[in-house]
């Protein structure tokens, strides 16, 4: 009985659907002219699969073994869109990025 109840357990965590996110590109708006204008380049995160009411973390590595936290995200809804950040903000080299569970 015990062994059933702790596959059920195991099967429902397994298949429990895990918080994504989906890196969206932005790119600076220009005149005929060639002169900038509006936001500057840079990227936001689409998340969605988000449990309510739990704190996740955004993270980003360089070589997915240390990960720095980029920002704490609360959350209330099952899909959000994170903060906007341009280039200028984000490390200058390429990076990996991923979502977790803060506690």
């Amino acid at each position: 009985m015990k062994k059933i109840i702790s596959l059920l357990l195991l099967v429902g965590a397994v298949s429990a659907n895990a918080a994504s996110l989906e890196l969206k590109v932005k790119q600076q708006k220009t005149l005929p002219n060639g002169n900038a204008y509006g936001l500057e380049s840079g990227i936001y995160f689409e998340l969605t699969d988000l449990e309510p009411f739990v704190m996740y973390k955004l993270q980003y590595s360089e070589d997915l073994k240390s990960w720095t936290d980029l920002v704490h995200l609360g959350t209330y809804k099952m899909a959000m869109t994170s903060p906007y950040w341009t280039w200028k903000e984000l490390p200058p080299y390429q990076c990996f990025f991923r979502i977790v569970v803060a506690w």
